[in-house]
């Protein structure tokens, strides 16, 4: 499936600008959660794939430090 991928592309969470209001504990243990490794705390990495064939976006968040995945999404293309 690589050989499909048009471009491919690796950031941490934390390159991201963040607009989010986290005026209270729960707000931010729930930003907490999504951009850390709920094992180890580090900071996750996302890699994003691009496939043209057939319209979808892949974004998979991993821990480099336990190299374990958290999650993974597809987002097709309209």
């Amino acid at each position: 499936m690589r050989s499909q991928d048009t471009a491919s592309s690796q950031f941490k969470l934390s390159d991201l600008p963040r607009y989010e209001k986290t005026e209270n504990t729960f707000q931010k243990a729930f930003i907490a959660l999504q951009c850390n490794c709920a094992l180890c705390a580090t900071q996750l990495e996302m890699k994003v794939t691009v496939t043209e064939t057939n319209g979808e976006i892949k974004e998979e968040a991993f821990c480099p430090q336990c190299n374990i995945r958290m999650r993974s999404k597809s987002h097709t293309l309209q």
